[in-house]
C-alpha cells in the first residue's frame, strides 16, 4: 500500500463512492415510483432522501473529476475528462464515464430550476429524469472497465447486489402499477402551491 499513489486511492475511492451512490439514487427513485414500501415511507421522505443522494452522488462525482487532473500517473486534461474519446488512458472506458457525466447534467439543472419554471417545470423534470435513467448502466461499464480493482470479490459482490436491487425494482415497476394521485377537493386546490412538497412527490410517482 505504500508504493501506492494518493491519488490513485483517492480517485478509486471517490469513484466507487459516487457509483454507489447513485445506485441508491436510482433505488430510491423507483421505490418511490412503485410505493412497494406502502406506509412505511411517506413520498416526501422518499423524494427528500432521492434528492439529497443525488446531490451527495454529484459532489463525489466533481471529486473523483478534479482529483483525474492532478493525478501524476495520467495528466488528464479537462477536454480529456469531458470530452468522449480524448483520453490518452482506456478512452473507451474514460469515455463511457464522461458520458454518463453528461447524462445527469440536464436533471440536475432542470431540478434547480424547476421551481422557476411554473407548470412547465414538471414536463421539463420529466424529460431530463429520461435522460438521467441511462447514466446508471453507463456509469457501471465504466466502473467495470475502467476500475482496476473491479473484479476483485468485494467489488464483484457490490456490482451484483446493485444490479439485483435496480433489476429487481425495475421489473417491480413494470408488474405494480404506481399508486393513482390523490384528489383534492375543490375546495381545498387553491391552498396546495404548484410547487409544493406534496405537489412535487406526486408528480415524481409518474416520472
Amino acid at each position: 500500500m505504500a508504493d501506492i499513489p494518493w491519488t490513485w486511492l483517492a480517485i478509486r475511492g471517490s469513484g466507487i463512492t459516487a457509483w454507489a451512490l447513485l445506485t441508491a439514487v436510482v433505488v430510491w427513485g423507483l421505490l418511490l415510483r412503485t410505493r412497494l414500501l406502502g406506509k412505511w415511507a411517506a413520498p416526501v421522505a422518499l423524494l427528500d432522501m432521492h434528492r439529497w443522494l443525488g446531490a451527495l452522488a454529484l459532489t463525489f462525482l466533481g471529486v473523483h473529476l478534479g482529483l483525474l487532473l492532478v493525478d501524476p500517473a495520467v495528466h488528464f486534461t479537462v477536454a480529456q475528462i469531458l470530452v468522449p474519446g480524448l483520453a490518452p488512458w482506456q478512452t473507451v472506458a474514460v469515455g463511457l464515464g464522461s458520458i454518463a457525466f453528461w447524462l445527469l447534467i440536464p436533471v440536475a439543472v432542470v431540478g434547480r430550476l424547476r421551481q422557476r419554471m411554473g407548470t412547465r417545470g414538471n414536463a421539463w423534470f420529466k424529460r431530463a429524469h429520461l435522460i438521467a435513467y441511462a447514466a446508471w448502466p453507463i456509469a457501471t461499464m465504466h466502473y467495470v472497465l475502467a476500475g482496476t480493482d473491479a473484479l476483485a470479490q468485494w467489488s464483484i459482490a457490490m456490482l451484483v447486489a446493485g444490479a439485483a436491487l435496480v433489476v429487481t425494482l425495475l421489473l417491480a415497476r413494470g408488474f405494480v402499477p404506481a399508486p393513482a394521485p390523490q384528489r383534492t377537493p375543490r375546495t381545498q386546490e387553491s391552498a396546495v402551491p404548484v410547487n409544493s412538497p406534496e405537489s412535487t412527490a406526486s408528480a415524481a410517482v409518474s416520472v
